[in-house]
């Protein structure tokens, strides 16, 4: 069993997260930001990078008061609310980014070191460096963060030592900026980074003892220091030094500190205590994604040492940033590295938003903010990501998506529910209440088809001709019964199975099972219950057996729903052809037909899914009347948008004759009014026949 470490807030949360806060940029950055805009616009920069990373961690605690996180900070919290496939998209990237930010933390120490120490090799300096960090990662998790007291204690009188420096500006406090060197979003993107290392603590997680109250007061409160340390350095900068040595010189504040070496141990404190809580805390992400099953290895990647250390976890971000400090010079990344960043708490406001706007029960945080908050959340993290670099912004979402595409793949199972389906719960209820208050109309039909099944088997034998009628955005509804309450999971499968073809093609598919001794005194009321769902069926698709008794079963469905008002399609398929070559298709349209519709309609799914051809049939009485019906079907080909390739067919003679003569795969017909008529069609046809009987919701011509 993991031996729990226990971190407190102050060692597990506020110090780590404040040293990252209070990096290079607040020593060499700040004073060219002062310079360029002057100190109203860096009041204002400061402000605006707060409010984001401020309603980020707000977000972040709003979760942490609503579920129950586990090891891996940000990505625990994104997979319980958007579920694997998403959290590891967002934390496969935020891993990597994690352990590379490792190297460029160590690269900053080591080219500060031989800034200093001219003499010494810069990658030696940063190898052993690297050594030494990684060393006090894998002894202990509490060790790594204790060590941080000693440089917070140097950050503190660096700053000391700032305050106390002498005054080199002779021309007054720099209030405005000549923005000669950047525009204010552009000095807004130099400054951002500085602020984006809110989540170190938060990855600690499953290190810490009371991660709920740690994290929320711990990330909170080195936010509100680090604010207000920004702006009071900002306007020491401001009063000390003149505009021109702000804009020129990045080392100012060498200058205007009492002892420059006391600057020095800050500045590299505070990048070597970044290095150091970003190598403890990367392996941490690694193991939770390796607990999910996320990335390969996982059995290896998520073990523990005897003190509850990811110790292989460790290895491999160790060796990861050992392979970047090899490697020199990486500046190009360090703005996608930063997108990575700024991606995850994008999504952690978004995923508090979400739960906010589903309304779902099980979303009760004890600590609850204005929706406004995650919005702001939101739309600050990814504007300022484009603000950064579109192009690294754009690169980013596509590493995303496919992570999620391949982890989508591998169907996940998530221990966790998650708010996916209460989003697209919300969307039906709101989308089903908009469209109860507009009235039907004909133009918006498509094909949603009830199939009464008796056993999984004698729908496998529909499943092909169901999917060419209802593809690609039609509804399938299979309706069967169970003589006992309780289904086995055995028969349970078999319906999954034969189902399988149709969801593999992304059609909307119901299973409705219905407890009942005999299936035909059930079917009308489960098709009324059906109907008066969100999404109803329209055709109730049956089957014509050659068996004398199932025709009679037959004929009493048919007279039962009638009075349901519902489409009726009967199909036969011929017992040795079949759909035959699936290559041509006649529709048999009988003047001001009632069925015609229905008839064109299904004729035109079929032949566009089968990829048929299309023979439009009508027989006549007299000779006389070709030219005028041809003409008739050819302006009606026009008007109803038929195919192009659209063949006419017009005969005289008997119909059964005719239709055998004419031969297709399939016959499409409208419904005789009397079942013995249909049943003597059938016993003279060479090929299948598809009678449909329309309920009144269809217009072809619409």
């Amino acid at each position: 069993m993991e031996k729990k470490i226990g971190l407190k807030t102050l060692e597990g949360v506020y110090t780590p997260t404040l040293l990252t806060i209070l990096g290079v940029i607040l020593y060499l950055r700040l004073g060219w930001v002062v310079g360029n805009v002057g100190f109203f616009a860096t009041i204002l920069i400061i402000l605006l990078a707060h409010v984001i990373t401020f309603a980020t961690a707000l977000s972040m605690s709003s979760m942490l008061t609503n579920i129950k996180i586990g090891s891996g900070g940000a990505y625990a919290i994104i997979t319980r609310s958007l579920g694997l496939e998403m959290g590891g998209a967002i934390g496969v990237p935020l891993y990597i980014s994690q352990s590379i930010s490792v190297a460029f933390y160590i690269t900053g120490f080591s080219e500060l070191w031989v800034n200093f120490f001219p003499s010494h090799s810069q990658i030696i300096v940063g190898v052993l460096t690297w050594a030494v960090l990684s060393i006090i990662s894998l002894k202990s998790a509490k060790l790594a963060f204790r060590i941080q007291y000693g440089i917070l204690l140097a950050v503190i009188l660096s700053l000391i030592s700032f305050l106390m420096g002498p005054n080199l500006n002779t021309n007054g406090i720099v209030m405005q900026g000549t923005f000669e060197m950047g525009s204010f979003w552009t000095t807004f993107a130099v400054f951002f980074p500085a602020v984006t290392g809110i989540l170190t603590g938060a990855t600690m997680s499953g290190d810490l003892e009371n991660p709920r109250e740690s994290i929320i007061k711990g990330t909170i409160g080195s936010i509100l220091t680090g604010l207000i340390v920004y702006i009071v350095v900002a306007y020491w900068f401001a009063h000390q030094a003149n505009q021109y040595d702000l804009l020129h010189d990045t080392s100012i504040i060498f200058k205007l500190a009492r002892v420059e070496a006391l600057i020095i141990a800050g500045v590299m404190g505070a990048v070597l205590s970044s290095a150091l809580s970003t190598l403890v805390s990367a392996p941490r992400t690694l193991a939770a994604l390796a607990e999910n099953h996320v990335v390969p290895f996982h059995r290896l990647l998520s073990k523990t040492n005897k003190n509850g250390e990811p110790f292989n976890a460790i290895i491999v971000s160790s060796a990861i940033s050992l392979g970047v400090i090899i490697a020199g010079n990486l500046d190009s990344l360090a703005s996608l590295l930063t997108m990575f960043f700024l991606t995850t708490y994008g999504m952690i406001n978004l995923v508090v938003f979400l739960e906010q706007v589903t309304g779902i029960i099980s979303y009760r945080p004890s600590l609850k903010m204005s929706i406004a908050v995650p919005i702001v959340g939101t739309v600050g993290c990814f504007s300022v990501m484009l603000l950064i670099n579109p192009v690294f912004s754009v690169i980013t979402f596509g590493v995303v998506m496919v992570i999620y595409s391949v982890l989508k793949k591998r169907h996940l199972a998530s221990p966790y529910g998650d708010v996916r389906g209460g989003i697209f719960i919300a969307i039906s209820e709101w989308a089903a209440q908009k469209s109860a208050a507009i009235p039907y109309h004909p133009r918006l039909w498509k094909p949603s088809i009830a199939v009464p099944v008796e056993k999984p088997e004698d729908f496998k034998r529909l499943t092909r001709i169901i999917q060419k009628l209802v593809y690609p955005s039609g509804r399938v509804y299979y309706i069967t019964s169970h003589k006992e309450a309780v289904i086995d999971e055995n028969h349970d499968r078999r319906i999954d199975e034969v189902l399988v073809p149709l969801r593999e093609k992304q059609i909307f598919v119901q299973k409705t099972t219905v407890t009942s001794e005999k299936f035909a005194d059930v079917l009308v009321p489960t098709l009324q219950c059906l109907k008066s769902s969100y999404l109803p069926p329209n055709i109730i698709l049956l089957t014509i057996s050659d068996d004398h008794e199932k025709q009679e079963k037959l004929r009493n469905m048919v007279y039962m729903v009638k009075p349901l008002k519902i489409s009726v399609g009967c199909l036969w398929l011929h017992p040795k052809f079949g759909m035959g070559n699936e290559r041509t298709i006649n529709l048999w349209l009988r003047d001001k037909s009632p069925n015609n519709d229905l008839a064109i309609l299904c004729a035109l799914q079929l032949s566009r899914n089968y990829d048929a051809e299309l023979h439009l049939c009508r027989v006549i009485s007299a000779e006389s009347d070709r030219r005028k019906t041809e003409e008739d079907l050819m302006a009606f080909i026009d008007e109803a948008r038929l195919p192009a390739n659209t063949k006419l067919r017009v005969m005289k003679g008997e119909f059964k004759a005719l239709m055998n003569e004419n031969g297709a795969d399939l016959n499409i017909i409208g419904m005789p009014y009397d079942f013995e008529s249909m049943l003597r069609i059938i016993d003279s046809s060479s090929s299948s026949i598809l009678f449909v009987a329309s309920g009144g919701l269809e217009n072809a011509l619409v």
